[in-house]
């Protein structure tokens, strides 16, 4: 499955991706916005979860993708929906990605995608309280904040923290993308 508007393309990940994947968990500021990351984040953390991908894939419980660059082909971020009984979003983008509107065209790609071929009918974002640049991309890409999630965001040390909510239902026709 490979997505694209032009600008970025979307496709799922691979196992060439693991050394990219590797050094953009390690960046500090991935550290400081994804609290359940390891770290060190090491070779076998990206080999896992490629592997969680494959197998997300594989039985439809999500779709994770690396947002590429359409121009050049170079990796910028991951993006990934959840689905089941809720659906919900996240994304990272390397040091690479940051600053260019990647994530927020990714972001907006996925939602179509979901919406039209994977009947996803709400999806939720949640962010940590002061990540003020992803809670940008969410409100870009028509979220709307809908509160404070409490303790809902895991540390790898098992602290909670909590959240900012964001919502986006399926588009009316007269509201369109």
């Amino acid at each position: 499955m490979v997505l694209t508007d032009g600008f970025v393309t979307l496709r799922p990940p691979e196992d060439s991706d693991v050394e990219w994947v590797v050094r953009s968990c390690r960046d500090p500021e991935n550290q400081r916005w994804l609290p359940l990351l390891p770290h060190p984040y090491e070779r076998a953390d990206a080999e896992w979860w490629i592997g969680r991908c494959k197998r997300a894939w594989a039985d439809s419980s999500a779709a994770p993708f690396v947002v590429l660059d359409s121009a050049t082909g170079d990796r910028l971020g991951t993006i990934e929906i959840r689905t089941g009984t809720s659906a919900d979003v996240g994304y990272w983008l390397a040091p690479e990605g940051r600053g260019r509107g990647a994530m927020t065209r990714a972001l907006r790609l996925l939602l179509r995608y979901s919406f039209e071929e994977r009947g996803v009918a709400q999806v939720e974002l949640f962010t940590l309280l002061d990540n003020v640049r992803s809670q940008g991309v969410a409100e870009r890409a028509g979220f709307r904040l809908d509160g404070t999630a409490e303790g809902k965001i895991e540390s790898r040390d098992g602290t909670r923290h909590d959240a900012l909510r964001f919502v986006l239902r399926v588009p009316t026709k007269s509201g369109g993308w």
